[in-house]
């Protein structure tokens, strides 16, 4: 049986970080109908993610210069693992990172 490419079938989410989007549109390119950017904000957001393959998802996020959209698999970040800091913030690590980080 092949997996599913389904998202919500494999506990996937998308988030989009409005203060990380630059409106570039890389994501817009790399995964056209999936990822728009919104004609008031001008920041991406998911327009088709009930019809958005996993790959689709990923394509989006990768392109991301800013690193502006995360994904998470049963509430766990897959996508970055590592997210750069913002000017002024900390660096932001996903828990996992953190566990197996040597000391």
């Amino acid at each position: 049986m092949a997996e599913s490419t389904d998202p919500k079938k494999r506990g996937l989410r998308v988030h989009i970080d409005p203060r990380r989007c630059i409106a570039n549109a890389k994501c817009t390119t790399a995964a056209p109908g999936i990822y728009v950017l919104d004609e008031e904000t001008g920041i991406a957001v998911i327009e088709n993610e009930d019809e958005a393959t996993v790959e689709q998802l990923f394509a989006g996020a990768r392109a991301c210069p800013t690193q502006a959209i995360t994904i998470e698999q049963f509430r766990r970040r897959v996508f970055p693992l590592i997210l750069p800091p913002m000017f002024g913030e900390e660096q932001e690590e996903n828990e996992d990172v953190r566990e197996n980080k040597p000391q």
